[in-house]
């Protein structure tokens, strides 16, 4: 089995493919009713040799093949399967999230709705902004993270704001807390990329993460990041209303 067979095959469980309807009569009585018709051979020929063409020069270059299969999201948030992680620490730098602030300053400088700290934790141990990017609460246990809630708008012009790579091992699972959509990422970890101001993402500047819960609220996207299980990152999204 090759890569891309390997790649097709993690995918599939994350499709949720509906129930085939019953189309042969329909199909059979049609074909019955038209006359076939016949194209050149040449020309038959030539565009079959321009559509292998194209997809095997796509299949040949690694970025391509991943944008064939970059088609996972939730709000301004990107899912991209891959083989392997990019050499990144484990757990976020502060320094890429921003300076830290009051959360009314936060709220103020954010551009977009921005919800107030999960009700089930105390108080955040630091506030911190990226002027019309993002605002992220951070929770600390000694020299470490314990637990990251980061919000983003929902939308741009441009797309995508946070972007995150996940190997073969990490499960997606679709949810709706609430009547807004989410997934929830659980199994290793995958790599997390931060949209800069200057509108790049930067190689170095990323983590690698845990636990996920990406929840798309129409005017944000709210991203949880623990040692939580499926329900308790849901709680905790559910009480930051």
């Amino acid at each position: 089995m090759n890569r891309l067979e390997r790649e097709l095959r993690a995918l599939a469980p994350l499709v949720d493919w509906p129930e085939t309807p019953e189309v042969s009569a329909a199909v059979a009585g049609r074909i019955a009713t038209r006359r076939p018709r016949r194209m050149p051979s040449r020309r038959v020929g030539i565009a079959l040799a321009v559509v292998l063409l194209a997809v095997a020069a796509a299949l040949a270059v690694p970025p391509a093949r991943t944008a064939i299969l970059d088609w996972l999201g939730i709000g301004s948030a990107r899912i991209v399967r891959v083989d392997e992680l990019p050499p990144l620490q484990l757990n976020a730098s502060v320094e890429l999230l921003g300076e830290p602030v009051t959360l009314a300053d936060a709220r103020r400088r954010a551009g977009f709705p921005v919800a107030p700290p999960p009700r089930d934790e105390p108080a955040p141990d630091e506030v911190r902004v990226v002027d019309g990017r993002r605002v992220s609460y951070l929770w600390r246990e000694g020299d470490r993270i314990r637990l990251l809630v980061t919000q983003v708008p929902g939308r741009l012009r441009r797309g995508e704001i946070l972007r995150k790579l996940i190997p073969p091992d990490v499960r997606v699972v679709r949810l709706e807390i609430d009547g807004d959509g989410a997934l929830f990422l659980t199994g290793g970890p995958h790599a997390v990329f931060l949209l800069e101001p200057n509108g790049r993402y930067e190689e170095d500047d990323g983590w690698l993460a845990g636990t996920t819960l990406l929840v798309d609220r129409g005017g944000s996207t709210l991203r949880i990041e623990g040692s939580l299980d499926r329900a308790q990152a849901v709680s905790l999204a559910r009480s930051m209303t």
